[in-house]
This record gives structure tokens, sequence and C-alpha cells, in this order.
């Protein structure tokens, strides 16, 4: 069972075997859950500021703050670099929206691809766990993902937006998920003892993207 986001639809993924009364029956015994997960998205897409429109000058948020888009015209889309706290995206003058958006969405994923490697390295060692596989991809309603069988760990693209200290939480959460597949005092346990500011970094997630 999950909600998605927008709106806080309900979805069950159920075996034929489960009857409509069974799954109505699930879903009512969980609406205080499902209340829970409405105001969490809610608060999460409250706090997310507009997109902007990808004009010279425009204001994106990369890593917790907000940066000043600079369009340097070329030939061809060259992409986008972070340079003393400017974007700078290398684009035909004429681009539209859509191919700016994608070059800006491409440099997310590379920034946030490139600053997975260095932080599993470090926490390997601390927390006594391997990660084979991880992967950047784009999530309606989930920060993160561990597959602990695999041992591969999914995050969220959007938390490029986000301080780092927001990324790093979400990292350790999902790698704790190596030690502890639920969410119950041991698997808290392993969180206080490894990043024990962990609450101040969720709360931080859940308040929005800009510092």
């Amino acid at each position: 069972m999950r909600v998605t986001s927008p709106g806080g639809a309900v979805r069950v993924s159920a075996g034929p075997a489960y009857s409509d009364t069974a799954i109505r029956a699930l879903v009512e015994s969980r609406l205080p859950w499902i209340r829970a997960q409405r105001e969490r998205l809610q608060r999460r897409e409250e706090a997310m500021p507009a997109e902007p429109v990808l004009s010279d000058g425009a204001r994106v948020v990369f890593r917790g703050a907000v940066h000043s888009l600079r369009i340097v015209p070329g030939r061809g889309n060259g992409g986008v670099r972070c340079v003393d706290g400017e974007l700078q995206m290398s684009t035909a003058p004429e681009s539209d929206e859509a191919t700016r958006r994608q070059l800006l969405e491409r440099f997310y994923r590379r920034e946030a691809k490139a600053r997975l490697p260095a932080l599993i390295t470090r926490w390997e060692p601390i927390m006594g766990v391997q990660v084979s596989e991880s992967r950047v991809r784009r999530m309606k309603t989930l920060w993160g993902s561990c597959n602990p069988p695999a041992r591969r760990i999914w995050l969220n693209l959007d938390l490029i937006r986000y301080p780092d200290t927001c990324f790093e939480y979400v990292l350790v959460h999902e790698m704790v998920h190596l030690l502890e597949r639920g969410h119950n005092a041991r698997f808290y346990g392993f969180m206080d003892r490894f990043l024990p500011d962990w609450r101040a970094r969720r709360a931080r997630l859940n308040g929005g993207c800009l510092d």
C-alpha cells in the first residue's frame, strides 16, 4: 500500500486471492497511516518552490541554496556547470523551455550520481555493510529505497536540490536497511548510533529544500 503524489491517491498491490472486501478492510484499518502520509506529502509539496521559467537570471535551487541561472549562448546544448555560485547553461539562443529543463535535469542527475560513491565509501566501513549498486532516479513519494537482498540503493533525484546533510541522511537511512529491514526500535537504534542528529536532518528535509 502506498500514497501517491500529487493528489494523495491510495494504491494497493494485492494478489488475485484478495477480495474487494478484504482490500477495503485493509485500507480502512490503515486510515490513520494514510492520513499521516497525505499530510506529509502535502507539507513536502507546499515547501517545494515552484519550478521557475528557465530564462537568463532565473533563480534555481541546487544543494540547498538559490543560484542564478546564466544562459550562455553557444552551438548546440553543452550542458550546465556551477561556477562561483552561478549555474551557467550553455545552449543555443533559440532553445525552448523543454530543452533547458532537460539540460538542468541532466546536470542534477550528474551531480547526484557523483556524490554517491564517496559517501558510500565513507559509510560502508563505519556501518559494516556493503552496497552493490546505487542509482539516482525520479521518485514521486519516496526519498530513497533499499533492496537488502540485492544490496541496491536508489535515491530520489530531487535530493540534489536539498542541503548536503539531507542527501547524506537519506543515504544512511537506506544503508541502515541493510542491517534492519523494518522501521523498528532496532532500526532507530542504528540511526541514533551512526547519525545522532538524524531527526534534525529529517525535519530539515521535510521543511523544504532551501537553507
